[in-house]
């Protein structure tokens, strides 16, 4: 199912860098003309901080007054807190072998405390004493996994907490696709685990003149309410201003259809098992056409979703019609560096304005995984620029770089002033968590 990993080396600390690093050659010559600048090279990030679009701002608030929704302003902000912090669900293996360990371990403790041999009648006792504390322990030791029902009051928190940060996020990704390919032009977008509608607010910032269908799944008939209700202003019985907009309660089964972009978004731990997400992620990928964007929270179990979806695409490589290669953030196909060396996860940080309901807006930041898969094979004109995962330390005439790199390997690069060139130099200086350093 997965490639097989070769781990020629774990290490608690990032490799030094010992290759000496320049600017892109192709790119020097812009810098020379002042094309671009290092403070804003061509591997910057553009989107800094989102707001939710003005006109779905008084949308969501109309909804939101029609509901009274102020009073769920405190629960808003727990269903927010668990969603942050939930666990993939435990598999049944997991279960059972953590149930074996346990009723070994008690078996032994048990019986070490009995001298006799055990009449029938006792030794029955004696096993219902040990598989009662053997329930006790598993139900302290192992996750309790629910999918969250989404009724009416929790799709409206889900909107006042959530519909912020997610739209956000995806902005910022989509950009991603718009900065490198500026000429790319979809004709359909695939939204599963569609909720409120981010993915589709999201996607008319950069196409909404190019895109003639819409097509969102979620099981929740409320969240597709509420999605619908957004699109049209706030207001009932007003005609969809989007053409070509569908909504379902289940993914197809059918993938004749192809969709430009598929995304799905905080959704898939939704699903009970490796198994089902694994499924549905070839599902999606059957169904696109150009990009597949996966995205999820950016803890050690969000990062697993993530690294699961992409492991399982370009395990596909050499399928006609079916290989893909990360296009986004990964300036690799080879496995994961950070799943396999380190136990932080593989995230990035994203700043949002908060909705103006209960109070001022605010600027915040969340933490997202993702990875953009594009349908193909990797052109060989792809300049593979190394990945900054981490916030770049800056200090008194030098910068510390951690990179995600072309070979897959995790560098630290250290950008002093006496050893690198000023273009070099300042444009270490001035990336951030996220961006892509344009050297070779």
């Amino acid at each position: 199912m997965f490639r097989k990993l070769r781990i020629k080396y774990f290490t608690s600390v990032y490799a030094n860098y010992t290759t000496r690093v320049a600017v892109d050659p192709s790119l020097k010559e812009n810098f020379d003309a002042k094309v671009f600048k290092p403070r804003k090279h061509p591997g910057t990030n553009r989107i800094k901080i989102a707001a939710i679009p003005p006109d779905i701002q008084k949308a969501i608030k109309l909804i939101l007054d029609d509901a009274g929704a102020k009073a769920y302003n405190q629960e808003s902000i727990k269903l927010s807190n668990y969603i942050r912090s939930r666990h993939l669900p435990p598999e049944d293996g997991e279960i059972d072998e953590k149930a074996q360990k346990f009723h070994n371990a008690i078996s032994k403790q048990v019986y070490s405390s009995i001298d006799r041999e055990l009449s029938p009648e006792e030794a029955e006792v004696c096993e219902k004493k040990i598989q009662n504390k053997v329930f006790s322990a598993l139900k302290k030791n192992v996750y309790r996994w629910g999918n969250i029902a989404y009724d009416k009051p929790t799709s409206l928190q889900y909107l006042m907490s959530r519909a912020a940060p997610e739209y956000a996020v995806l902005l910022r990704i989509f950009d991603e696709i718009k900065k490198f390919n500026p000429d790319y032009k979809p004709r359909s977008f695939f939204d599963f685990g569609s909720g409120v509608g981010t993915g589709t607010w999201a996607v008319n910032h950069f196409w909404k003149n190019d895109i003639f269908e819409y097509f969102c799944v979620d099981t929740s008939p409320t969240m597709h309410d509420l999605a619908r209700l957004i699109l049209c202003h706030g207001r009932d019985n007003v005609e969809m201003p989007l053409k070509g907009f569908f909504q379902r309660q289940f993914l197809p089964a059918s993938s004749d259809l192809k969709y430009s972009i598929v995304l799905s978004a905080y959704s898939l731990f939704e699903l009970p098992s490796l198994k089902s997400r694994l499924e549905t992620i070839q599902k999606l990928w059957n169904k696109t056409e150009d990009y597949l964007i996966i995205v999820e929270h950016g803890s050690n179990a969000g990062f697993q979703v993530v690294n699961e979806a992409r492991e399982f695409v370009l395990n596909l490589k050499g399928k006609k019609g079916k290989e893909g290669y990360a296009f986004s953030p990964c300036p690799n196909d080879n496995i994961c560096p950070r799943y396999l060396e380190h136990e932080t996860p593989c995230n990035f940080l994203m700043k949002y304005e908060s909705l103006p309901y209960a109070g001022k807006a605010e600027v915040f930041a969340d933490l997202f995984s993702y990875v953009i898969l594009k349908k193909g094979v990797r052109s060989p004109d792809d300049p593979q620029w190394p990945r900054i995962v981490r916030a770049p330390i800056v200090r008194s005439k030098h910068t510390i770089c951690k990179l995600c790199t072309a070979q897959g390997e995790l560098k630290e690069v250290i950008f002093s002033k006496a050893k690198y060139d000023q273009t070099t130099y300042r444009c270490a200086r001035s990336c951030n968590w996220g961006d892509l350093l344009p050297v070779k």
